[in-house]
C-alpha cells in the first residue's frame, strides 16, 4: 500500500477548475502531480493565500511552495504530515524570510511610477463621485446651486489624488529613515507645497474668460473618464517582471553579503528595519540599538556575530501596542488641521461663499478627522489594556 493510499484514494475524477492566477495554478498542479491527491492541492492553496496575505511576493510564494511540493514527491507523504497545518507552515516561511532580510515582501503603499499613476487616476475617479454627490446635495437642500463644470473643476480631483499619492509615498519612505516628528513635518510640508502648487494651476483657470463652462450635471462623466484612464494605464504600462515597485530595499545578494557587515552598516540596517515596523517609538528604537551594542561589547563579538542579520534582530523586539494608534492619531489630526486651514483660506478668498474649491479640502478634513478619532479610540483602549 502506498503512502497515497493511507491518505485516501487517488483522485479518479476530473480535476475541478479553480479561478486562480497562473502562479497559484502552477503550485496546485505541482502538488497534484506530487502524489495525485487533491487534498495536497487544497493544502497548498491555503498556504499560498496565507503567504500572499502576509505581503510575500507572489513569485516568491510560488517558489517556496514548489520546493515544498518536491519534498512531498520525494517523501510520498502528505504535506500536513511533513509540514503541519498550511497556516503554520506559511507563517514560519514568512518569519524566516523576514529574519533573513530578503527583499521579497511587498508594501502596497510603497508605489513605483506605474502604481502611483494608476492609484492617482483611481482616487481621482472616487473623488469625482464625491464631488458630484456634494453638488447634488447642494441642489437638493436649496443652496446657491452647484458650480458649473470647468477645466479647474475637472482637474481638481486629479490634483488632489496626486497630492494624496505623493503624501503616502513620502510617509512610507520617510518613516524608515527619520524620527516620527520629522516624518510629520515632511508630510505637512508636502500638503502645504502641494496645495500651493494646485492653487497656482487652478486659480488662473478660474479667471473670467479663461475657462470653458458646462452644466454641473456633466461632472458625473469625470467618474468613468478617470476610471477608464486608470484601466488603460494599468493595461498598457506593464509592471516589472519581478513584481517590485521600485522601492529601495535589500536585494538577495546584499543579504548573502551580510557576512561582511561591519557594526556601522549593521546598525544602520537594524535602525531602518526597526523604524519600518512602525510599532516602536523612537526612544525604543534607540534603546534597542544601544542594548545591542552594549551586549556585543560585553561578549567581544561583532553585532553580526552576536545577533545575526539586522532584520532578524529587529523582528525580536517586542512591539508597543500603543505606538501605531498614537502616531496615526497625531498624523491624521495634523492633516485635518492643515486641510481645515486650506478650506478656511479658500473660503475667505471666495468671500465665504460656498464653492467647489472649498468643498475639496473640507471633504478631506472630514476624512482625516474621522481617521484621527478612530485611531484615538484605539489608542485609549490600548492604554486601558482592553
Amino acid at each position: 500500500m502506498t503512502a497515497a493510499d493511507h491518505d485516501g484514494s487517488r483522485s479518479r475524477t476530473p480535476v475541478t477548475e479553480r479561478p486562480t492566477g497562473p502562479e497559484l495554478g502552477r503550485v496546485v498542479q505541482a502538488f497534484r502531480s506530487a502524489r495525485g491527491v487533491d487534498a495536497d492541492a487544497d493544502w497548498a492553496e491555503l498556504a499560498f493565500v496565507r503567504m500572499v496575505f502576509e505581503d510575500v511576493r507572489i513569485d516568491v510564494a510560488e517558489k517556496q511552495l514548489v520546493d515544498a511540493a518536491a519534498t512531498v514527491r520525494e517523501a510520498q507523504e502528505s504535506p500536513k504530515t511533513l509540514f503541519e497545518a498550511p497556516s503554520e507552515w506559511a507563517d514560519q516561511q514568512v518569519e524566516d524570510l523576514r529574519g533573513a532580510g530578503l527583499d521579497v515582501f511587498e508594501d502596497p503603499l510603497i508605489m513605483g511610477p506605474r502604481e502611483s499613476v494608476v492609484a492617482a487616476l483611481g482616487i481621482a475617479s472616487g473623488l469625482s463621485a464625491l464631488f458630484f454627490l456634494s453638488q447634488l446635495l447642494d441642489l437638493l437642500f436649496g443652496g446657491d446651486g452647484p458650480a458649473d463644470l470647468t477645466i479647474g473643476f475637472a482637474l481638481m480631483p486629479l490634483l488632489l489624488a496626486v497630492l494624496i499619492v505623493v503624501l503616502i509615498g513620502v510617509f512610507k519612505r520617510a518613516v524608515a529613515r527619520f524620527r516620527f516628528p520629522v516624518v510629520i513635518a515632511l508630510c505637512a510640508a508636502v500638503v502645504v507645497l502641494g496645495a500651493g502648487g494646485a492653487a497656482s494651476i487652478l486659480v488662473p483657470l478660474g479667471q473670467e474668460g479663461t475657462d470653458i463652462r458646462l452644466a454641473w450635471g456633466w461632472s458625473i462623466l469625470l467618474v468613468p473618464v478617470y476610471a477608464a484612464l486608470a484601466w488603460m494605464v494599468a493595461k498598457l504600462w506593464r509592471a516589472p517582471a519581478d513584481g517590485s515597485a521600485g522601492e529601495e530595499a535589500l536585494t538577495p545578494q546584499q543579504v548573502l553579503d551580510a557576512a561582511h557587515l561591519d557594526d556601522d552598516a549593521w546598525t544602520s540596517r537594524a535602525r531602518a528595519a526597526l523604524r519600518r515596523r512602525d510599532d516602536l517609538t523612537d526612544a525604543r528604537v534607540d534603546t534597542a540599538i544601544t542594548e545591542a551594542h552594549a551586549h556585543a561589547a560585553e561578549t567581544g563579538s561583532t553585532l553580526l556575530e552576536e545577533f545575526g542579520t539586522p532584520e532578524g534582530y529587529a523582528l525580536k523586539i517586542p512591539k508597543d501596542p500603543r505606538t501605531v494608534a498614537r502616531r496615526m492619531t497625531v498624523f491624521y489630526a495634523v492633516l485635518a488641521l492643515l486641510w481645515l486651514a486650506l478650506a478656511l483660506a479658500n473660503a475667505a478668498d471666495a468671500r465665504w461663499v460656498l464653492s467647489w474649491a472649498i468643498a475639496a479640502p473640507a471633504l478631506l478634513v472630514i476624512v482625516c478627522g474621522a481617521q484621527a478619532v478612530g485611531h484615538a479610540r484605539t489608542w485609549r483602549r490600548s492604554v486601558r489594556g482592553d
